[in-house]
């Protein structure tokens, strides 16, 4: 728990070193808090189904996918529900405000705005490096929470998109590990 707060802590000194000294505006869309919040809860919904059907799929992404699976839970199985909630608005917080409010907009300004969408998706894509599988899962959400940053205006869409979504899929692999086709208690 302290371990991945920490890269949290680190990730968003980065954002905010990188906000500060390139003079960057993040765009919040908060005359727009009712909508990005709906939008990010929507989608975090949509996507987590997804997810969680290619992980129970008998593809070789799922089977890829539940072998991490097995692994996280064994890291996470003892967290609380405080500590899931935290972990996740973390993770949606500072991974978005680097990645969407910092980086892509960043790219962006030296570049074009497709360039920008894709770097910033191909370096969260990198971060999150567990298997190639994995990697291309990653980098195509980066993808779509760029794009939806781009449209929307709003890193609250996206803070919402990525907490809530981490925080089912955190909850379901601590807690209910069988609903990803894993043993109910995964062996030590």
């Amino acid at each position: 728990m302290i371990a991945a707060l920490a890269v949290q802590a680190v990730v968003l000194l980065i954002a905010w070193a990188g906000l500060y000294f390139a003079g960057i505006e993040v765009l919040w869309g908060i005359h727009r808090v009712p909508v990005s919040g709906a939008l990010g809860l929507v989608g975090a919904l949509l996507s987590y189904w997804i997810g969680r059907a290619i992980t129970c799929s008998h593809s070789v992404a799922g089977v890829t996918l539940r072998g991490h699976c097995e692994k996280l839970h064994r890291v996470f199985r003892h967290l609380t529900w405080w500590q899931i909630g935290a972990l996740a608005l973390a993770a949606g917080i500072c991974e978005e405000l680097l990645f969407r409010g910092f980086l892509q907009p960043w790219v962006t300004s030296v570049s074009t705005p497709i360039l920008g969408l894709l770097v910033a998706s191909v370096v969260f894509g990198l971060l999150h490096y567990a298997s190639f599988i994995y990697f291309a899962i990653t980098a195509v959400m980066g993808v779509i929470l760029g794009a939806v940053y781009w449209w929307s205006e709003s890193l609250i869409a996206v803070v919402v998109w990525h907490g809530v979504y981490d925080f089912m899929a955190l909850a379901v692999l601590a807690k209910y590990p069988h609903l990803l086709g894993l043993q109910r208690e995964v062996p030590v």
